[in-house]
């Protein structure tokens, strides 16, 4: 099988956790590029933050895209601008804070909002008082604002992330119509516009170039990778993947994402080494 779209998470797969990308992955990478394949970062990040490192690959074809928010947000990267959106409204996300009021159990829940401003987050507690919250400050230049609906206007919103969460709380959002991905015992959960997914992105993509759905290759590792994983044609896990998405990839690496798990199976299954 040739494959035309090489979909990659980043954190945990291409890249290590919440940091730097995998060096042992960026030659391959290119390569793929270069063979005309369309390499694809599929993932939970925003586009604009220096962690992501997409000056160290040829992104300046037609076909260089990055699908930020688990699909919430395509971004065009040659010629910088948007090609699909589909934001959380502010009405739906402002519920998702406001429930927090609602439950002795959600007191410690932290929420981290990315609205369509790109130099506007919204949190629900100051950092210091967070215990997961601080991490995802690594990926901005900016502070984020501790909203409160008093004074504020929520806005729609790409993706909200709830960290130090519960199925409590996420079987509210469901209610409220909209899409979670948390595995019980996770840090952190992502939550989206009903029907927005990693899923979502590939089929975009798909429709966009006109390549079936077999000639995708997808990598991923934690809960929000399984919907990618049901529509591309090969799936592979790193071999530190969560087990729920091992069960769904077609195939799991024996080699970790500090191992080099993408780059191993990019010379094997697109470059033929």
């Amino acid at each position: 099988m040739s494959y035309k779209i090489l979909a990659l998470d980043m954190d945990g797969t291409t890249f290590k956790s919440l940091d730097d990308i995998v060096m042992e992955n960026v030659e391959p990478i290119n390569q793929a590029i270069k063979n005309g394949v369309k390499v694809v970062f599929v993932t939970g990040r925003p586009i604009h933050t220096k962690m992501n490192r997409l000056d160290l690959f040829n992104f300046d074809n037609d076909g260089a895209l990055f699908a930020a928010f688990n699909g919430a947000l395509i971004y065009d990267l040659k010629n910088n601008e948007a090609i699909d959106a589909n934001p959380i409204d502010k009405e739906t996300a402002l519920k998702a804070f406001e429930l927090l009021k609602l439950d002795e159990d959600f007191k410690e829940i932290e929420l981290w909002a990315y609205t369509v401003d790109d130099k506007l987050s919204y949190i629900n507690m100051p950092i210091s008082q967070g215990k997961i919250l601080k991490h995802e400050v690594n990926f901005f230049d900016y502070e984020p604002v501790v909203f409160d609906s008093t004074n504020m206007e929520m806005l729609d919103c790409h993706k909200i992330l709830t960290m130090n969460t519960n199925m409590k709380y996420v079987n509210k959002l469901r209610e409220i119509g909209l899409e979670v991905s948390w595995t019980e015992g996770s840090l952190a959960g992502e939550i989206t516009k009903k029907g927005i997914n990693k899923k979502y992105a590939l089929e975009f993509l798909s429709k966009k170039f006109s390549i079936d759905k077999e000639e995708i290759l997808a990598m991923g590792d934690g809960a929000n990778d399984v919907p990618m994983f049901e529509f591309a044609g090969l799936s592979i896990a790193p071999a530190n993947a969560h087990d729920e998405i091992k069960e769904k990839a077609k195939e799991v690496s024996e080699y970790t994402n500090l191992e080099g798990a993408v780059a191993k199976a990019i010379n094997k299954y697109i470059l033929g080494e």
